[in-house]
């Protein structure tokens, strides 16, 4: 058994350089941005980044990378939830 992590898991890098700047690999896509919030679709799943005064420096879509300049605060991957069931027969089935 190989208990090497870079070996499970490949497509996404993050790198955070003096909280000041944030690389990331593996971007599908940007799904929203503010200058106190990212969204960000990757190739592991959605990723929270939370601070102030951000900004997107660059981003390269052929590559999927994407850097992030400001005072970041929060990284955190979240869970894709289920849209809630609507309507008649989502409501009757629920």
């Amino acid at each position: 058994m190989n208990n090497d992590i870079t070996s499970q898991v490949t497509g996404q890098n993050i790198v955070l350089k003096d909280r000041k700047r944030l690389e990331i690999s593996g971007i599908k896509k940007i799904e929203s941005l503010n200058n106190e919030e990212f969204l960000i679709d990757t190739k592991l799943g959605m990723l929270f980044v939370k601070g102030k005064e951000l900004e997107m420096q660059q981003l390269d879509v052929d590559n999927g990378n994407l850097w992030i300049s400001g005072t970041i605060n929060l990284i955190q991957y979240i869970e894709a939830t289920k849209k809630e069931k609507t309507g008649f027969f989502g409501k009757v089935f629920k």
